[in-house]
C-alpha cells in the first residue's frame, strides 16, 4: 500500500443496534500520494467488517486537505455509500471521488475520514493520517 495505514485504525462495535444487526467494523486510511492512474493526488480510505448479516451499508465522508505555509483548506472531498461485506473483506473508498476534482498541484497534504453505517446508530469511526509532503510529477 503506498504511504502506508495511518496509526491504529478506528473501531466500533454496534453492541445491538436498533434494527438488532450487530456488527463489528474497522476503518483505516491511506497518507496521501500521487496516483499515476488517477492523475491526481489521493487517499485511500479501507473498512473491513464482519456480522450477522452478510452485507451492511457504510457511508464514509473524506476531506483531502493542503497547506501551502498557510493555515490548512480543503482540497477535495467526497462522501459515498456503499455495501459492505462482513466476511472481513476490505472495500476501498477513495477521496477525491472517481470523477471528482483532480487535485494536481505539490505541497503538505494530510486525510481526514468519518464513517457510520446509516439506518443505525453505529459510529464506525474517525481516521486521520499525519500531514505528508506530496510531489506531483
Amino acid at each position: 500500500m503506498a504511504g502506508g495505514l495511518s496509526a491504529g485504525p478506528a473501531v466500533a462495535d454496534s453492541h445491538r443496534a436498533a434494527d438488532a444487526r450487530k456488527f463489528v467494523c474497522k476503518a483505516s486510511a491511506d497518507r496521501p500520494h500521487w496516483s499515476k492512474g488517477a492523475k491526481s493526488v489521493i487517499y485511500k480510505i479501507r473498512v473491513e467488517c464482519a456480522g450477522s448479516e452478510p452485507t451492511i451499508k457504510v457511508h464514509c465522508k473524506g476531506r483531502l486537505a493542503y497547506s501551502t505555509g498557510g493555515s490548512p483548506s480543503t482540497a477535495a472531498t467526497s462522501s459515498e455509500t456503499r455495501t459492505v461485506k462482513t466476511d472481513g473483506t476490505k472495500t476501498t473508498f477513495c477521496t477525491p471521488e472517481a470523477g471528482g476534482k483532480k487535485v494536481d498541484w505539490s505541497g503538505t497534504f494530510q486525510s481526514s475520514t468519518h464513517c457510520t453505517s446509516p439506518g443505525t446508530s453505529v459510529e464506525i469511526g474517525d481516521a486521520t493520517t499525519p500531514a505528508v509532503p506530496v510531489k506531483v510529477p
